[in-house]
């Protein structure tokens, strides 16, 4: 159902609008403003995402298996994330996987079944969050894009970090939520939203409060500031520091649902946690 507007545009601007009438594609002045916005808010909504998921194996039922691909529920982690971008309309995927990660690209292969432009980057060895993030420059271009980590089940409304990352000017904004018994996870203290201070593990005696989901808003500025190493590089160690430090580093308060594995804790228990996560976030996609 459309609705009739009535509208004021500079000569200059409506010249430009007119030229692009050819009496085919584009009939008139009308049809020629409605192409213009839906081609801009097409390329607005074309936002990147990067999952990291070259990283570490679980042991389950005596194997080792790929952290993005332990069943959860019968699929394994990596499907859900690929969904919730999907729900979030981030449709071009970068997926960086280790040598020994062709299982990731076996199951989703283009990522045509679900909708979404997939590409894969291989690290021959593993470099780590930062080292990854490196390897993707290239492929992303202007625009600020998603990186989140390959092991966890989350819900959460990434236009709106968006929104927030630009309000912001940042650098980078990470997805924080509240958590008691992550504590492996970095620990962040708040001013507005502006973090102030990053660590990478709860400090003993001390309540986390909010900690970091592993999902992540970045800049290209960020490529600059990337430590060039043939070693392992893990953001948390290397580039939030810095960017603290600059005061570039922001936080996004949601409240989940969300739960990463937790290497301090069994597996069994971690994938018991990813499953009560995994059957809200279905839930509520089917409500």
């Amino acid at each position: 159902m459309k609705e009739r507007l009535t509208i004021t545009l500079d000569k200059n601007l409506l010249a430009a609008v007119d030229s692009t009438i050819d009496g085919v594609n584009i009939r008139n002045r009308s049809h020629a403003i409605e192409h213009l916005l839906n081609s801009s808010i097409h390329r607005s909504n074309r936002k990147k995402g990067v999952i990291f998921a070259g990283g570490s194996k679980a042991m389950v039922n005596g194997r080792a298996v790929n952290v993005p691909m332990v069943a959860i529920k019968g699929k394994p982690i990596i499907h859900y994330i690929i969904n919730e971008l999907k729900r979030n309309q981030i449709l071009d995927v970068i997926i960086s996987i280790g040598k020994d990660s062709e299982d990731i690209r076996s199951y989703l292969g283009d990522g045509a079944e679900y909708g979404l432009r997939i590409k894969y980057i291989v690290e021959d060895v593993p470099k780590g969050t930062e080292g990854a993030l490196g390897m993707v420059e290239s492929m992303v271009e202007g625009e600020p894009f998603f990186a989140l980590n390959g092991d966890n089940i989350f819900m959460l409304d990434m236009e709106d970090m968006y929104r927030q990352h630009i309000a912001n000017k940042a650098v980078s904004t990470v997805a924080l939520t509240p958590a008691d018994s992550m504590s492996r996870f970095g620990v962040t203290k708040l001013e507005g939203n502006r973090i102030t201070r990053f660590t990478q593990r709860h400090e003993q005696g001390k309540e986390a409060t909010l900690v970091n989901a592993g999902i992540y808003l970045f800049g290209t500025e960020v490529f600059g500031l990337i430590k060039k190493s043939k070693e392992r590089v893990m953001l948390e160690e290397s580039l939030f520091p810095k960017l603290v430090a600059m005061g570039q580093l922001f936080g996004y308060v949601f409240s989940g649902p969300w739960y990463s594995i937790d290497s301090t804790s069994s597996i069994q228990k971690s994938i018991r946690e990813l499953e009560n996560v995994a059957g809200i976030v279905e839930g509520r996609k089917t409500q």
